[in-house]
């Protein structure tokens, strides 16, 4: 079975000090020693996330460009380790978080291992779902969430990285998590869902920056159905027909819950805005060209990442 220092867990942040400081006393609070924890920068604006990570004796290395795939590229470029650990900065982890992880490594069929992320407004009032193992393509859009997923960095690495156009950061402002797991399925690896990895999200966006967070995550929904209708028809086609639907039937389901119906609403729209907008972008691979990158910032502060 892997070890804890065969692991990288990577956590991507841009913007937010207070929120990083709050994770990091966390994780490093529960997670085994022996795991290298890296705070990667997507491109902040002042050198605060810098002097978080310093705070907390942790690893840092900054982009100069904005995006979450881009950030986790990052992560896995600066990582030596076989297994990466991928979390947000608006998480907390629970004891015993990280050893679902480690067991789920020890099978070599499996190129990644997801858990459950809870409100932490939630948190038992929720039986936990059974676990599960996903091994089509199409089992990707299911598989878990970018908040708490863990991967073989070499299979990442050899399938070309997180598509740098999908994700927050970039107009196409979600999906890189599911694209990856699409992806990894469709090499031939297996994902396992272990509810019994936990971390809780303690950060619930509210009224328009709800609605445009879904907005976001359905233009990038779109744009992966969009990259496999064109890679697999076949595959695309379910996609989108799986998507649509369910996004459909929420948003008659919520009709009387007008926050929620509005998220919906504005998740169908921005699928269908994406499946228009990124069936036109050249491919390399499996990964969108990324034609147009934001402007880099530059910040005058050290940056250091590799092993401590």
């Amino acid at each position: 079975m892997p070890r804890p220092e065969d692991v990288t867990l990577a956590i991507c942040t841009r913007e937010r000090p207070e929120m990083l400081a709050a994770a990091l006393a966390s994780f490093t609070a529960v997670t085994p020693p022996g795991v290298q924890i890296l705070v990667i920068d997507s491109a902040s604006t002042t050198p605060a996330t810098w002097q978080v990570a310093e705070a907390a004796g942790v690893d840092y290395v900054r982009s100069d460009i904005k995006g979450l795939s881009i950030a986790r590229n990052l992560a896995l470029e600066t990582s030596r380790r076989p297994i990466v650990v991928f979390t947000d900065d608006d998480c907390a982890a629970v004891e015993g978080w990280m050893a679902p992880i480690l067991e789920g490594f020890d099978d070599p069929a499996v190129g990644a291992v997801t858990g459950r992320m809870l409100d932490h407004t939630l948190v038992g009032t929720q039986q936990a779902p059974p676990s599960r193992r996903f091994t089509r393509t199409i089992e990707g859009i299911d598989a878990g969430h970018g908040a708490i997923m863990a991967f073989r960095r070499e299979q990442l690495v050899a399938l070309g990285g997180f598509d740098p156009v999908l994700g927050a950061g970039r107009t196409l402002a979600g999906a890189e998590d599911l694209d990856m797991f699409c992806r990894v399925l469709d090499d031939g690896a297996h994902i396992v869902y272990d509810p019994a990895c936990v971390v809780h999200h303690v950060h619930t966006r509210a009224d328009d920056a709800y609605t445009q967070l879904h907005h976001g995550y359905g233009l990038g929904l779109g744009a992966l159905t969009a990259k496999w209708v064109r890679l697999r028809a076949r595959v695309g086609v379910r996609l989108f027909a799986v998507v649509a639907k369910r996004t459909l039937s929420r948003a008659v389901h919520n009709r009387r819950e007008h926050r929620r119906r509005d998220a919906d609403i504005a998740l169908f729209r921005g699928f269908l805005g994406g499946f228009f907008t990124a069936v036109r972008f050249a491919l390399d691979g499996r990964v969108f060209i990324d034609e147009d990158p934001p402007a880099p910032i530059t910040l005058g502060v050290a940056t250091h990442g590799g092993e401590q």
